[in-house]
């Protein structure tokens, strides 16, 4: 048999468990209410969208769970994702052909959260918008043994498809599916391109919110709660290696697959939410005009990133993120040759007066030295430098920095003289 041939048989079992459609020919997957854990749940095959699937390699469980386009997950619909412009989605992924219409949406539950070859993936949920419709798969190992069983499905799977979208994958959990792959003998597919959220979300709402783990985003971003029927990450590898043990823990586990189900589900609005704000489709929230900018210039987007730097200085904001936002207003004028406008801001910096604060001293000393040429004003400001520096630096700091000072300070001196 080819491996042509190995690839048809794995993916005709996969579309005979109802896991995986024909497009425009087979029927659509059934629908499930996946929040609501059945009342005595005797085993995990009581759950709804839930077959064992057996091959070559044995057996596993395949849950498979169908969301319309209109369920809303928080502030978002689903389907509000398929719905961006192609300039709105360029900030998740720079490369021409991706879509996340084609994507798999991709997340992993492990026995250990540190990683390493001897971490098995008991769980992985794959998400992908599919005839009018979102679908959710979870590939699950009852036992070690059936990790190796439906990893060469899932390689299968995700090989159908455009790219990974996850959410910390890039370091975590791709890496380590591509491990188990190779250790189980199977070549493991093209991910490319692959979007990671993560550090989307840590560019566009680090500043705001601190933290960015996905439960702070998910309440904070999306306006989402999860049911009680959810745990944190960190139980969850013992609550798999108990039920592999024993298998009287079904309703654990019950609950370790709604928590990755979520995780799939909400990745969706969150891509959107992310995608919409930078592609300006969706007003930001006010104190997030900085972190704004800063996307909008590191991707190129020049005079966005001005437009968002002026919208930063016209709300209020913590002096420190103020501060911030002025001293990168002014550098990108500097940069873009309109000296006259950058030394506004300079100056707006200055009247801050911050303490240790002294580039934007220095900057108006240059600016009038060499384009002013008013070298009495360049004079004032860097001896209004030398001042700040005496009295507010660490020694360690004075050492470094006066001497530069007073070197700017002799040298406008002889011009003067």
């Amino acid at each position: 048999m080819t491996e042509k041939d190995v690839i048809q048989a794995r993916l005709k079992r996969l579309r005979k468990a109802g896991g995986l459609q024909r497009r425009k020919k087979s029927a659509p997957a059934p629908a499930h209410d996946a929040r609501i854990t059945p009342a005595g749940l005797g085993a995990l095959h009581d759950l709804p969208g839930m077959q064992e699937i057996s091959g070559p390699g044995g057996s596993y469980l395949l849950r498979t769970v169908r969301y319309s386009l209109q369920h809303r997950q928080g502030r978002s619909a689903l389907g509000d994702l398929l719905t961006l412009s192609p300039q709105a989605l360029a900030f998740l992924s720079s490369h021409a052909q991706f879509h996340p219409q084609q994507a798999v949406f991709l997340d992993t539950e492990t026995s250990g959260l540190a990683g390493g070859a001897g971490t098995l993936v008991f769980l992985t949920g794959v998400g992908t918008f599919e005839e009018g419709g979102y679908v959710v798969r979870q590939f699950f190992a009852r036992n070690p043994a059936e990790e190796r069983a439906y990893l060469p499905d899932l390689a299968d799977f995700v090989a159908q498809r455009g790219g990974l979208i996850t959410f910390n994958g890039r370091s975590f959990d791709w890496p380590l599916l591509r491990t188990r792959f190779m250790l189980a003998g199977i070549m493991p597919p093209d991910a490319q391109p692959h979007v990671d959220l993560l550090h989307l979300a840590r560019r566009l709402w680090r500043l705001r919110l601190g933290a960015c783990h996905f439960g702070h985003l998910e309440q904070r971003i999306l306006d989402f709660q999860r049911s009680g029927l959810d745990m944190p990450s960190w139980m969850i590898p013992n609550m798999w290696f108990e039920y592999a043990r024993t298998r009287q823990n079904s309703h654990e586990m019950a609950a370790v697959l709604y928590h990755n189900l979520e995780d799939i589900v909400s990745m969706v609005p969150l891509a959107h939410t992310i995608a919409a704000t930078l592609g300006r489709e969706q007003p930001p929230h006010p104190q997030d005009w900085l972190a704004l900018a800063r996307v909008w210039l590191r991707a190129g987007y020049a005079d966005l990133a001005e437009e968002g730097l002026r919208r930063a200085l016209d709300v209020p904001q913590p002096p420190a993120m103020r501060a911030q936002a002025l001293k990168e207003l002014a550098m990108l004028l500097k940069r873009a040759g309109r000296q006259d406008e950058a030394a506004v801001w300079w100056q707006a910096l200055a009247d801050m007066n911050r303490p240790q604060e002294l580039e934007s001293l220095v900057m108006l000393a240059k600016y009038h030295e060499w384009h002013t040429r008013n070298l009495a004003q360049a004079k004032a400001f860097t001896q209004m430098a030398i001042t700040r520096a005496q009295t507010t630096l660490s020694p360690a700091q004075r050492r470094e920095t006066l001497p530069l000072l007073q070197h700017r300070l002799q040298r406008l001196q002889r011009k003067m003289g």
